[in-house]
């Protein structure tokens, strides 16, 4: 604990002083973890934390956003620069609610391009700054959800329901049935492609999605989303069978709920 408080301390008296940027930029390129196999997700957030209020200086606003739009040309995959836009990303959606209306617009625009970008870091980030919101006020998610999802491709898909897929937000039960709403309308919109596109990496990472995130909305709501389940674990298709076979097999699922699994794989085995 005392570690993550010398963190926040070092990172406050930057804020605010754009002499200082690159040494802010330093540290947390310095702390990032990178490249490794995980990035330092607490000093993310706390960095996070600090732009949970409203006034601050322009420059460090726009900082942040050029930050965030940093590009894998520029910040490759498990590069230390691809930790920038990773916490501006994150740092973005904690500010979201204390934004001006200009802000909000342009933070949710970074959001859409970030759920869109080719490291799967950034994506993370994406879904992890909604659930930054939704936490605290999930009118706008639900809100911007509903929205973009007529015309969303398999990644902005994946990163809703990554958004989704956070227990802290599914408290209320009307959030369930809207998670488990979209859940089944990607499900639907899935087994009518094409085969073509059912072998895309998109396709893949959409699906990879689906195969935990149905799960942690079935606990929640276990007779809606066993009813789920369900209807869809008879498909001739192989990509939902592996999807319905992935959730049955959490253990969040089995060992709360194993007669429902059970009865559900018994059908799927004849």
């Amino acid at each position: 604990m005392k570690e993550n408080y010398d963190v926040l301390e070092k990172m406050i008296p930057l804020f605010n002083c754009p002499d200082k940027f690159s040494e802010m930029e330093d540290y947390l390129l310095k702390n990032s973890n990178l490249p490794g196999p995980r990035s330092n997700l607490t000093l993310a957030y706390k960095f996070a934390a600090c732009f949970e209020k409203k006034q601050f200086g322009q420059e460090l606003t726009d900082l942040l956003f050029g930050w965030a739009g940093i590009p894998i040309e520029k910040a490759p995959v498990n590069d230390r620069r691809e930790y920038l836009p990773f916490c501006a990303v994150l740092a973005l959606g904690a500010h979201y609610l204390y934004a001006d209306k200009k802000n909000k617009s342009r933070i949710m625009n970074q959001f859409k391009s970030a759920m869109n970008d080719g490291r799967w870091r950034i994506r993370e980030s994406a879904a992890m700054g909604l659930q930054y919101i939704a936490e605290k006020d999930f009118t706008p998610i639900r809100e911007y959800f509903t929205r973009w999802y007529p015309d969303s491709n398999y990644l902005e898909k994946r990163a809703f329901l990554a958004t989704l897929a956070h227990p802290p937000i599914l408290k209320e039960k009307e959030i369930v049935r809207f998670s488990l709403r979209m859940s089944e309308d990607i499900i639907k919109e899935l087994l009518q492609d094409s085969k073509e596109r059912q072998r895309s990496e998109d396709f893949t990472v959409l699906s990879k999605g689906l195969r935990y995130c149905l799960s942690v909305f079935v606990t929640e709501l276990p007779d809606d989303g066993f009813a789920l389940l369900k209807r869809y674990s008879h498909s001739e298709n192989k990509h939902m069978i592996k999807i319905i076979k992935s959730n049955l097999g959490k253990s969040r699922l089995t060992k709360k709920y194993p007669q429902r699994v059970n009865e559900i794989l018994a059908g799927m085995n004849r």
